[in-house]
């Protein structure tokens, strides 16, 4: 892998050790891995992710005000949700337990 800065080629080992990859696993396993990691998100707040996707996705398009603006709308939308519900319910739970979201 070249380095972005100055063009050297970094081994696996020292990118993990800069922070420029979260893991180094062996070629065979890249696909589990990759699952494994993504795993909390496909079962995770689909209305929650899915807005901080399109806050990612728009405000780059977007000045730092405007961007600043679209995150606080869609930030202001997942209230009036289900999921919060859920996840508010969850989160205040004696004892804790794990949220069930619906994406409603």
């Amino acid at each position: 892998m070249a380095s972005a800065r100055s063009g050297r080629i970094i081994d696996a080992d020292e990118a993990l050790a800069i922070g420029l990859v979260d893991k180094v696993v062996p070629a065979d396993q890249v696909y589990p891995a990759a699952v494994a990691m993504l795993r909390p998100y496909t079962t995770g707040p689909a209305l929650a992710l899915r807005a901080a996707k399109l806050a990612v996705d728009g405000g780059l398009q977007m000045d730092l005000a405007s961007g600043l603006a679209w995150e606080s709308q869609l930030f202001a939308a997942l209230f009036a949700t289900e999921d919060k519900v859920e996840g508010m319910g969850a989160f205040v739970a004696k004892p804790k337990r794990k949220p069930d979201f619906q994406g409603r």
